[in-house]
This record gives C-alpha cells, structure tokens and sequence, in this order.
C-alpha cells in the first residue's frame, strides 16, 4: 500500500455499507414498479424500462441539486446515486431490450426507444435539476 494514501477501514466499510443498503432499496423500487406496472399493448416498446429510467434521471437531477452543499455530501452520494439509483434504473436492460427489437426485426420501435430513453431521460435530469434548485 502506498504510504502516502491514508486508508481507513472503518471509513470504508461504512461507504460500502451505504451503496449496499441503497442498492437494496433501489432494486426493490425496482421490481415493485415492475411489478404492479400493467398495461396492455400490442407493442413490443419496453414501457417499463422507459418509465424506471426516466423517474431514476429525474432523480439523480434533484438529489444532485439539493444535496450539493450538504455536509453529508459523499453518503448521500454513496447511498442514493451510486446504490438507490445505479440499481434502481436500468441501462443495461434498455440496452438488450434495444438490441432484442433490433434481432427481432422492430427497428422502428428499437430507434424509438432509443430517442425516448435518451430525450426523456434528459429532460428528466433537467427538470429534477429545476426541482432540486
């Protein structure tokens, strides 16, 4: 270890601990969303996906902006943004979601859900940083 870095282990558990608890938390939000989520369409469009991601954008906007001078700055970094939120939204599924359309032949729908997942999820960190100021 290098000598000039101090390492707390203490520091660290407790940091981990946070992205952990978070994590628990934004998962659940997750699949409860999911799960009572109903709607029916014809439509292979991932709404689900969409709406999780669009909420998590707007999130990571207000939770930026109003906690940006807070003392506990770097824990609630840790526990909302980095495990609330990195479980709670879900790029990698919209990812494979995308790329199943492509397979699938519904290349309207895929370059759909690519400019509403990303146009939305803009405007949603922007709106939750308006909310936050």
């Amino acid at each position: 270890m290098n000598p000039g870095i101090s390492f707390n282990t203490r520091l660290v558990f407790q940091d981990v601990l946070l992205v952990i608890a978070g994590g628990a938390l934004g998962s659940l939000m997750r699949y409860l969303i999911s799960y009572f989520t109903h709607y029916q369409t014809s439509s292979p469009f991932p709404y689900k996906t969409l709406i999780i991601n669009v909420i998590g954008c707007f999130l990571v906007g207000w939770i930026t902006m109003r906690f940006q001078h807070h003392q506990m700055l770097n824990g609630i970094k840790l526990f909302f943004i980095i495990g609330f939120l990195g479980a709670f939204t879900t790029f990698s599924t919209f990812s494979l979601e995308t790329v199943s359309l492509l397979h699938a032949g519904h290349i309207r729908t895929a370059i759909l859900n690519i400019f509403a997942s990303t146009f939305l999820g803009l405007i949603a960190v922007l709106g939750g940083i308006w909310a936050g100021k």
